[in-house]
């Protein structure tokens, strides 16, 4: 029998909040039911309410110093350290043998893309190369290069997998994708249905109107404003159908709330744009949703996407998810350039036909059944037994 290990899971937020939160607590909570030793880790202040699963320990380790943080790592004398690198300066130092970058490589370089204009291109690149930019991408960079042995890296795409290689002097035996799993009772077409009529009463949505679902508090990199032109430009077409947008997210700070606001009044959008703010649990917004758009210029992945797939929604996304990589275009899913609005019109036209919809959608749900949640844990831990075979004793 295989020893029990003792993992160390480092954590932003340990509530299940965001799609990274919340797999990060689903992970712990599964790893403790099989009789690991599971420490959470949070260098951020959590609400005194906030309470671990059971068998997982939470450690808040708000204004520790970075040495007085490694000195209570070691004393944990963990097999394992799953860290997020990125902007995770506070663990300088701290050997982590296993890294799951969640969102991008080098600080984010890929959110340039979302940038459209020359001016906010400009800006952002110029801001890489601030002082305190830079310390960030090195410390980063350490994680990936410095320790030895090699730390083993969790990458939940092939696509992620390549920025990472292209981004830090790793070997590729150490880079293992392993895909997001869904829950596939919490989400599912059954529930869906079953959800589906009470969700659009609250919302006041008609039932027979299309209604597409945007669901990301980042309304800039998900693609919210090539949305709402793209909405604007089907309406202006006329046709037989209502097409509704629900916007399932809160944005990221005042600005991108008033811009929002100010595109809706601008494409003159009051009437179909319902601003719902976060909408949980998710299956809600998905019962309430015939089509899923995700206009995304950069994920690793995109729980939000296989979520979607599982409820039985047919899915519009971009080859910068890594999720995107799951989907046959045409069959379960339309793959487009975020940047090419009529693609994205002929794609979001295509599929107000009903009959259109539904095979798209049981094709998607199809999709998801091969990526069930269990499947991506054990893999997971299995990369995390790797890790402590290789490791030359506790995580110091």
């Amino acid at each position: 029998m295989t020893a029990p290990l003792r993992v160390g899971i480092d954590t932003r937020r340990f509530r299940p909040q965001g799609g990274q939160d919340r797999y990060l607590w689903r992970l712990g909570a599964w790893l403790a039911e099989r009789k690991h030793g599971v420490e959470v880790l949070s260098v951020r202040r959590q609400p005194p309410e906030v309470e671990p699963p059971p068998g997982v320990r939470l450690h808040r380790l708000h204004g520790f110093s970075r040495s007085a943080l490694r000195r209570y790592v070691a004393g944990l004398e963990l097999d394992v350290l799953l860290l997020n690198p990125e902007r995770a300066r506070r663990y300088r130092g701290v050997l982590a043998n296993v890294l799951r970058p969640g969102y991008g490589t080098e600080h984010y370089r890929q959110n340039l893309r979302s940038f459209r204009t020359p001016w906010e291109r400009g800006t952002r690149t110029l801001l890489r190369m601030a002082p305190w930019v830079l310390a960030e991408r090195r410390w980063e960079r350490q994680f990936y290069e410095a320790p030895d042995p090699a730390p083993q890296i969790i990458a939940n795409s092939w696509y992620m997998r390549g920025e990472i290689l292209d981004s830090y002097a790793v070997g590729e035996d150490h880079v293992h994708v392993v895909h997001n799993g869904v829950d596939l009772v919490e989400f599912s077409p059954e529930q869906r249905s079953r959800l589906r009529t009470g969700q659009r009463e609250e919302w006041k949505i008609p039932d027979d109107a299309v209604c597409v679902l945007f669901m990301g508090h980042n309304f800039r990199l998900k693609g919210l404003w090539q949305i709402l032109n793209v909405l604007a430009r089907l309406r202006a077409e006329g046709g037989a159908r209502d097409v509704r947008l629900l916007v399932a997210g809160k944005g990221v700070g005042r600005g991108q709330s008033r811009k929002a606001l100010r595109l809706i009044r601008r494409y003159r959008l009051e009437d179909a744009v319902h601003l719902l703010g976060p909408v949980r649990p998710p299956m809600r917004a998905f019962a309430a949703a015939d089509v899923f758009l995700h206009l995304s210029w950069h994920d690793s992945f995109g729980f939000v996407i296989l979520e979607a797939l599982a409820a039985g929604l047919p899915v519009i996304t971009t080859r910068f998810a890594g999720a995107s990589e799951l989907l046959e275009h045409g069959v379960s899913g339309m793959l487009v350039d975020p940047g090419a609005p009529e693609e994205i019109l002929s794609c979001v036209r295509g599929l107000m036909e009903d009959p259109v919809r539904d095979r798209m959608g049981t094709a998607a749900a199809e999709v998801a059944a091969k990526h069930p949640e269990e499947e991506n844990l054990r893999t997971v831990l299995d990369v995390l037994r790797a890790a402590r075979t290789r490791a030359r004793g506790p995580v110091r």
